[in-house]
């Protein structure tokens, strides 16, 4: 039962802090649709991840 009760716990948690976050940042957690297209990698850090792209 203390298994459940920290799954549940920790899925709560996660719930409300997900919200919070939604709330408070400008267009929620999610990324615009051109940055996923070119990758977060190129967006958010100016860089590619890989050499080979």
């Amino acid at each position: 039962i203390g298994a459940a009760i920290s799954i549940g716990y920790a899925f709560g948690v996660t719930i409300v802090i997900l919200k919070v976050m939604d709330a408070v940042w400008p267009g929620g957690i999610r990324v615009t649709p051109k940055e996923e297209e070119i990758g977060l990698d190129l967006a958010q850090h100016g860089e590619r991840a890989y050499v080979n792209e």
